[in-house]
């Protein structure tokens, strides 16, 4: 009975050892790999590759793609890595997803003193469903010729410039500065212009709708030509009016719960290279 117990506990000291010299062995890898990672539910899919632990520093591919009928807005850095139960922060950058669309990022993640580990967790959070309000902004008409450059709605400033204005071919180019705190849906391709002839020609040169974040800038470039009416509509020569109907529209945000994702070591591609 004595060698019996003797011999149980020689064995669970080698298990034992065996197990924290396996998980040592980590440190032996220049590179350590893991395997892609793909999760998927209603609003989005996200796929995870290239996952490499190297030089104390955790580096992947996140790619999202938005399954919603809105806009989705990821803030990567509400994201974080959980190693051996050490959460470190991701520095990232915010990424605005149209429908049917994706768009990927490279993460890189500090480990610094903490050991590499064989899994590890990706806390998946600061995903948004940016839901477009039905009513639109009001925005008064901007004259040409033009007696100022620019306008305001709420906290956007739009600055105008016509790089191009010929008697059938115009291009106006308008930067908008979002100062507030507002997520705001913009739909260029109903920009019109009012004529002498008190129709509305709206831009056919984009089918794009745009995300303008909080703080920060984006143009839109929008184009005209061969304007019918001849002479009445010379775009050189007679008074025209830009023309906002149901461009501008703000957001009611909808925050995705947090999400856990396993990432698990990739044995083979490790100990290959």
């Amino acid at each position: 009975m004595k060698n019996s117990v003797l011999y149980l506990g020689l064995l669970m000291s080698f298990l034992t050892f065996g197990q924290d010299s396996k998980s040592e062995d980590l440190t032996n890898f220049e590179k350590v790999y893991y395997l892609d990672k793909t999760l998927s539910d209603d609003d989005y899919e996200v796929h995870i590759k290239n996952i490499i632990d190297y030089k104390d520093e955790i580096k992947f591919s996140l790619k999202i793609t938005n399954k919603t009928k809105s806009f989705l807005a990821y803030n990567s850095q509400e994201s974080s890595i959980v190693v051996n139960e050490n959460s470190i922060p991701v520095t990232g950058k915010l990424k605005l997803i149209p429908i049917s669309k994706s768009k990927s990022q490279t993460i890189k993640v500090d480990r610094n003193k903490i050991a590499k580990q064989k899994n590890f967790n990706i806390l998946l959070d600061g995903l948004f469903v940016l839901k477009e309000n039905s009513t639109s902004l009001e925005v008064t008409d901007f004259k040409i010729p033009m007696p100022k450059k620019d306008f305001n709605f709420g906290d956007v400033t739009c600055l105008v410039s016509i790089p191009v204005r010929k008697s059938q071919k115009m291009t106006i180019k308008i930067e908008m500065n979002n100062k507030g705190k507002d997520y705001i849906i913009v739909r260029p391709f109903r920009v019109g212009l009012k004529m002498p002839d008190n129709n509305i020609y709206t831009s056919k040169n984009t089918k794009e709708i745009i995300a303008l974040a909080p703080q920060s800038k984006k143009t839109i470039t929008l184009k005209w030509d061969r304007m019918p009416g001849g002479n009445a509509n010379d775009m050189q020569k007679v008074p025209m009016s830009i023309i906002f109907n149901d461009v501008f529209f703000t957001t009611n945000n909808k925050k995705l719960n947090p999400v856990t994702i396993e990432i698990i070591w990739d044995e083979e591609l490790t100990t290959k290279n």
